[in-house]
């Protein structure tokens, strides 16, 4: 009966991310749906349709924003991770975890390096 109550408490807090994921999907679709079918009104009142669809969102080139994220985030997680004093299974302090952060950090540097180059293409045309 104790693995019951261990096994609950995870299960709940990834429950939540996911319904709160699954709600904002549930929205942009309804949204879209909404859209075409303001679009199917207009094509069959013979209005000329826009070139994009009104309230469409534009895909912007965000790879800086998301590279200083990530790697605030990885330094933020290996920060946390050090000063922590607790410990798991069998007396090993959890600072030895410290180098989970290494992944989002090296992620961060990827787009970093992804939006300077791109950036620098740009600049010589």
């Amino acid at each position: 009966m104790d693995v019951l109550p261990m096994l609950m408490i995870p299960a709940l807090l990834m429950l939540a991310p996911v319904l709160i994921t699954a709600l904002v999907l549930r929205y942009r679709r309804t949204r879209a749906e909404m859209r075409y079918q303001f679009m199917l009104k207009l094509a069959e009142t013979g209005t000329a349709l826009p070139a994009t669809l009104p309230g469409e969102a534009t895909v912007q080139a965000c790879d800086r924003r998301r590279g200083l994220v990530l790697m605030a985030g990885g330094l933020g997680l290996s920060a946390t991770l050090l000063v922590l004093p607790l410990q798991y299974h069998h007396g090993h302090p959890l600072a030895e975890l410290w180098g989970l952060g290494i992944l989002p950090v090296a992620l961060g540097l990827g787009y970093l390096g992804n939006w300077y180059l791109t950036h620098r293409g740009s600049a010589r045309e």
